[in-house]
């Protein structure tokens, strides 16, 4: 079971408002991006992540409206940061996989809408995952083969349930479609794992960088 975000309705009302549906991207969304920007190497500063949650062209109405969404966006984070100080990285109770996932239009699909946000907020933050790169390979070549087979371990899960009808039609072309949909609560079964997998992940780069402070560190065993 998931610790859920304190102040979720107040984001929810605020991103299916009249002013802001057109703007914003989805909740699912928001929280995708929100964990990728948690789980950074190296976490960037607000002015550079808050307006990844603006769709095309979005914009608030007014100051007082900017000044609360970020409030909790910036709640959020940090909510996100403690559970994965408290070795609490789950998929939300929300995210689960409905039967015939494969047949459901990504917008339509929490799952779909959360992982998309995760990847959209990796590809922003590519620059900081390969400064670490860059610096564990400086210091720890050998650990490199495995952290990259984990990443992109990672990144196809995301990837895959980020638009669960396009890879059942790539399955569909390597003729093991049938094989794809059997499998899919399995594979599914397998994301939570991947996003500690993630979160351990950047952990592990965080300790290559110099004195980083709002950043995530493994528990120890």
């Amino acid at each position: 079971m998931t610790i859920t975000f304190v102040r979720e309705q107040e984001l929810k009302a605020l991103c299916q408002s009249d002013a802001l549906s057109h703007a914003l991207f989805s909740v699912d969304y928001l929280k995708g991006l929100v964990f990728a920007v948690a789980s950074a190497p190296e976490i960037p500063m607000p002015e550079v992540w808050l307006p990844w949650i603006f769709r095309e062209h979005g914009q608030l109405p007014d100051t007082g409206t900017a000044d609360k969404l970020t409030d909790i966006l910036m709640g959020l984070l940090q909510h996100q940061l403690r559970l994965m100080r408290d070795d609490q990285v789950r998929l939300d109770d929300g995210l689960e996989l409905p039967p015939d996932a494969h047949k459901i239009n990504t917008e339509q699909l929490p799952l779909s809408r959360w992982c998309n946000g995760v990847l959209a907020g990796h590809s922003r933050l590519e620059k900081v995952w390969n400064n670490a790169w860059q610096k564990m390979h400086n210091k720890n070549p050998h650990s490199m083969p495995a952290a990259t087979k984990d990443l992109s371990h990672c990144l196809t899960m995301f990837s895959t349930f980020a638009d669960l009808p396009l890879a059942f039609e790539q399955a569909k072309v390597r003729d093991n479609d049938k094989q794809f949909v059997a499998l899919l609560p399995t594979v599914f079964l397998s994301l939570p794992p991947a996003l500690q997998t993630y979160v351990n992940l950047s952990g592990t780069l965080v300790e290559y960088l110099p004195n980083q402070f709002e950043t995530f560190s493994p528990p120890s065993k």
